[in-house]
């Protein structure tokens, strides 16, 4: 369902999120709404009707069917479909089960209109986007955890140990490329091994695996 220009479906229960966020993707070259849903059946109705499309921005709190069932059901049957989730929640079972069901970002919505772009162009690229204060949900969450389920026996680089820890602060790979002055190439590879690794789907197994391990300490979260 991938077509060489973004089209998004907007999901959300109130009419002004929508029109607002309709209004924002006009000013962005190259993305196109094609369609809006405001409950989650209609959500997967529509997105089984599309002939083409790129980009669903799902509100968790719907009629019908929440955000988290919605997710779970278009990854299933529709893997290749990008899922950005825009809500005003931010506690960490939330954010974990929606994490769980693959989602690929996670934007509160009092983020400004160039995080939205930012998100949009980063998940484009194949890469998850976690919004800063989603990230720090997540490191407390697993800091406080008592349980972890990966191996602590894992050797990783020093290379590989400086892409964590800037992970964990909410960089992408452009911005991480940056701080350690390589190519958004060698980022790209040093997240695939990272994964391969670890044995971990996203972002949040490798935060996770930084806390256990120590790799991942002293960043401010207030």
């Amino acid at each position: 369902m991938i077509s060489d220009n973004i089209k998004i479906l907007v999901a959300d229960d109130h009419q002004i999120i929508i029109d607002g966020l309709k209004l924002l993707l006009s000013q962005k070259e190259g993305v196109e709404v094609v369609a809006e849903a405001h409950h989650g059946e209609e959500v997967v109705r529509t997105v089984k009707n599309l002939d083409e499309l790129d980009l669903v921005i799902l509100d968790i709190n719907m009629p019908e069917k929440d955000g988290i069932t919605v997710a779970k059901e278009l990854k299933t049957e529709f893997p290749e479909v990008k899922i950005l989730i825009m809500s005003t929640y931010n506690q960490p079972e939330f954010i974990k089960n929606l994490i769980a069901t693959g989602v690929d970002g996670y934007l509160l919505k009092n983020s400004g209109r160039a995080e939205l772009f930012l998100a949009i162009d980063t998940l484009m690229r194949g890469e998850p986007y976690y919004s800063k204060e989603i990230t720090k949900t997540v490191i407390k969450s697993f800091q406080k955890s008592k349980v972890f389920d990966s191996p602590l026996d894992i050797e990783v680089s020093e290379r590989e140990k400086d892409v964590i820890r800037l992970i964990a602060e909410g960089l992408n790979t452009a911005e991480i490329a940056d701080k350690l002055f390589v190519s958004t190439h060698t980022i790209d590879s040093h997240r695939k091994n990272i994964l391969s690794k670890l044995e971990v789907k996203n972002s949040a197994g490798v935060i996770r695996f930084g806390i256990q391990t120590g790799i991942i300490k002293g960043f401010d979260l207030r």
